[in-house]
């Protein structure tokens, strides 16, 4: 599921807003207690436990070298199973001499595709292993060991399991980044009310008014800086 965020900047500089508009209006606290009995101590407690919840989450930086890592093990792993392959074909060929409808079999002429991604290359050794152990007595016969059929199917296994690394680092990294958006999304109507509080408390001092505007993108205008949108009224 992915969430919409009511904030309009990104991530880190939302988080360090938060961090210095809670320990400001920690130090204001008084000003928005005689303003309002709605703003007791906890409501500001409230959203330091949030704060300190978001900052368990990850980054999307961390999900990010870690999908690299992941990507760059499947890519020495499709070279490992096509090196391997490689030393598979002279055998093939001498077993099978001038049988290219054989060596079809084995994927001859499959072989350039599979190189091209780990999925393909895992499809290609998993027709690889199934026609290897149909033609298992002629291969141990003339040229393979017993050795040789586990090293096509433990490559096979090895590619599944780094491809499973990368499918759940993307499945991990998207949910990582929707417990973030909602958490900084409470964040953001938790503080929007103090916002909106803050305009009437500081309407005749714009120097502390100031400190009291959600920060925004390059491209948001500096209207919406000053009018946050709020989920309910003060209640």
């Amino acid at each position: 599921m992915n969430h919409t965020r009511l904030y309009s900047c990104s991530d880190a500089v939302f988080m360090s807003w938060v961090s210095q508009s809670v320990n400001l209006i920690k130090e204001e606290q008084s000003r928005f207690t005689d303003f309002s009995v709605f703003f007791t101590p906890e409501r500001i407690q409230e959203i330091e436990v949030l704060y300190a919840e978001a900052n368990t989450i990850p980054s999307d930086k961390v999900f990010i070298d870690i999908q690299a890592q992941a990507t760059e093990n499947i890519n020495t792993c499709v070279e490992e199973c096509a090196r391997f392959y490689q030393s598979c074909k002279f055998d093939i060929e001498m077993v099978f001499p001038n049988k290219k409808h054989i060596w079809n079999q084995f994927g001859f002429n499959d072989y350039e595709s599979a190189r091209k991604s780990g999925r393909a290359m895992f499809m290609f050794y998993s027709d690889f292993i199934l026609i290897a152990n149909l033609h298992k007595q002629a291969m141990i016969e003339s040229a393979w060991t017993e050795e040789t059929f586990t090293k096509i199917a433990e490559l096979k296994d090895k590619l599944k399991m780094n491809m499973d690394q990368q499918t759940k680092c993307r499945v991990d990294r998207g949910r990582a980044t929707d417990d973030r958006v909602v958490c900084l999304n409470k964040i953001y109507e938790k503080l929007a009310k103090y916002m909106k509080a803050a305009k009437i408390i500081y309407a005749d001092n714009q120097e502390m008014l100031r400190w009291f505007k959600f920060p925004v993108t390059s491209k948001t205008s500096k209207d919406e800086a000053t009018e946050p949108e709020t989920q309910e009224d003060l209640v």
